[in-house]
C-alpha cells in the first residue's frame, strides 16, 4: 500500500475516533437531561439509557480500531497504558469504596471516576512512551 493511502487511512480513523467521542458526549448529555427530569414513561427512560450506552460504545470501538491501525510498537505502548490505567482505576475505586464505608468521604461522582480513569490512561501512555523510547 502506498504511503499516502496509509496516511489518508490513519487520518480517517482519527477523524472517526473524534466523531465517536463527540457522539458519546452528545448522547450522554441527551440521556442525562432526559433522566434528570425523572420521566414516568418506562419506554422513554429505557430509550435514554440505550442512547447513552450506544453512544459510549462507539468510543471504545473507534479507539480499538485506531490502536489496531498502528504499528506493533505503538500497539504495545497502548496495551501497557491500558493495563496501567485499569489497575489505577481499580485501585481508585477500591480505595474510595473503603473510604466511603469507613465514613471518611461521601459520594464519589461518576465524573470523578471518569476523570481519574482518563487521566491515568493519558499519564500511562506518556510514561510508557517515555520508558520505551529512552
Amino acid at each position: 500500500m502506498p504511503q499516502n493511502e496509509k496516511l489518508d487511512s490513519s487520518a480517517r480513523i482519527i477523524g472517526w475516533t473524534f466523531a465517536a467521542i463527540l457522539l458519546w458526549g452528545t448522547t450522554f448529555a441527551v440521556a442525562s437531561r432526559v433522566l434528570h427530569h425523572h420521566p414516568t414513561s418506562v419506554k422513554l427512560r429505557a430509550a435514554a439509557v440505550i442512547i447513552g450506552v450506544l453512544g459510549f460504545v462507539s468510543w471504545p470501538l473507534a479507539t480499538a480500531k485506531l490502536i489496531r491501525a498502528q504499528d506493533e510498537f505503538t500497539r504495545r505502548i497502548h496495551l501497557i497504558a491500558l493495563a496501567i490505567a485499569f489497575v489505577a482505576t481499580g485501585l481508585f475505586l477500591f480505595t474510595t469504596d473503603l473510604l466511603q464505608r469507613a465514613g471518611f468521604i461521601n459520594y464519589v461522582s461518576l465524573m470523578t471516576i471518569w476523570l481519574v480513569m482518563l487521566g491515568a490512561w493519558c499519564l500511562a501512555i506518556m510514561g510508557a512512551e517515555w520508558y520505551y523510547r529512552r
